[in-house]
């Protein structure tokens, strides 16, 4: 199964991480990598610009 990021949905995901501060920033970031499946850390990182070693040491 492939996900699909829409622009809105991008949008959203950054806007949501970027409100988010501390523990609840770095768990809402690992639960929506975990959502995205397998390459999810890759996905994140060149469609939302989120650094894959932060997400990968939550």
């Amino acid at each position: 199964m492939v996900i699909v990021l829409t622009d809105s949905l991008k949008k959203l995901l950054i806007e949501t991480a970027f409100q988010l501060k501390g523990a609840a920033k770095h768990k809402f970031m690992a639960q929506t990598v975990q959502g995205l499946g397998l390459g999810g850390q890759r996905l994140a990182q060149s469609e939302l610009g989120w650094n894959r070693d932060t997400i990968r040491n939550v």
